[in-house]
């Protein structure tokens, strides 16, 4: 195999509907999705494995997430073939859970991600039940891939996919638990008006890295939210390779080629031309 990965990968998308506080049963129900696509990477939405409304019992319901180990509580992903990223409440030690994306292998844990960017704003009130993540790192999986992981709003910050990308990503997978804003009709999409923003900004991020981008968004409603649905898979020169519509249980599958990477970034070499160390220096002294 060479440095780069295996010449394929086979990529999956699982649109799931959570049942709120109910761990168990969104595990066995992820796991017999993923059964059905076989896939090398399949990506689940953010706090898939929990639901997205939980507040005060992100506490109760968060869990150790440690490399090398399964989590407790979800043993029906063993079975699951391949990769799988999933979302859960990770405990942290001392003060509140993280937002955590955990990439599992064979029921335990390859890689975690911690949520960076908590919303605060409208609807959204994360920062009074989550503490924000530290890290950012890539991983190479079994597949020989390098593959970063974030998570719903994570990516409307463009510092995080860019150093992701600098760590030499071939695959984004993003965890996402979007609600629908605007009329159902609205925008280019015909679905939910605030979904045209995320579909081009997950082909843009895409294209501009030269990398395939897996987004699993949350569907279905959940007390007061309706969840947007529209999950996509998006590939390096920002093409859309497959996308689902707003309603729960799709499943999306495409085939990651290495050729198509090399030839996208070979014609547009963005990540070639960038110069982190001018960058971080203009950072260093620039106002907060």
């Amino acid at each position: 195999m060479n440095a780069g990965g295996a010449p394929t990968l086979r990529l999956a998308v699982l649109q799931t509907d959570a049942v709120l506080e109910d761990p168990a049963a969104n595990a066995s129900a992820i796991s017999d999705a993923a059964a059905r696509v076989r896939a090398d990477l399949t990506v689940t939405p953010e706090l898939s494995l929990t639901g997205y409304h939980l507040e005060a019992a992100a506490a109760s319901l968060a869990r150790p997430v440690l490399t090398g180990e399964p989590i407790e509580g979800v043993e029906a992903l063993a079975a699951a073939e391949g990769e799988l990223v999933v979302g859960l409440p990770e405990r942290s030690g001392i003060g509140p859970p993280h937002n955590c994306a955990a990439v599992l292998a064979r029921g335990r844990v390859r890689h975690r991600h911690r949520k960076r960017y908590l919303p605060t704003y409208g609807m959204f009130d994360e920062a009074r039940f989550f503490a924000p993540g530290e890290e950012l790192e890539t991983y190479v999986g079994d597949h020989g891939w390098r593959v970063g992981i974030l998570i719903c709003e994570d990516l409307w910050h463009p510092s995080l996919p860019y150093l992701l990308a600098l760590e030499g990503a071939q695959v984004i997978a993003v965890l996402a638990a979007a609600a629908g804003r605007g009329a159902w009709s609205g925008g280019e999409t015909g679905r939910f008006a605030s979904w045209d923003h995320w579909v081009r900004l997950a082909r843009v991020t895409a294209q501009t890295h030269g990398v395939y981008l897996a987004l699993a968004n949350r569907a279905g409603v959940e007390g007061p939210i309706t969840f947007a649905g529209g999950s996509l898979i998006v590939g390096p020169d920002g093409g859309i390779l497959a996308e689902a519509g707003a309603d729960p249980g799709a499943l999306l599958e495409a085939v990651a080629e290495r050729d198509a990477l090399d030839a996208a970034r070979a014609s547009s070499p963005h990540a070639r031309d960038e110069d982190p160390r001018w960058l971080a220096e203009r950072l260093r002294r620039a106002p907060r």
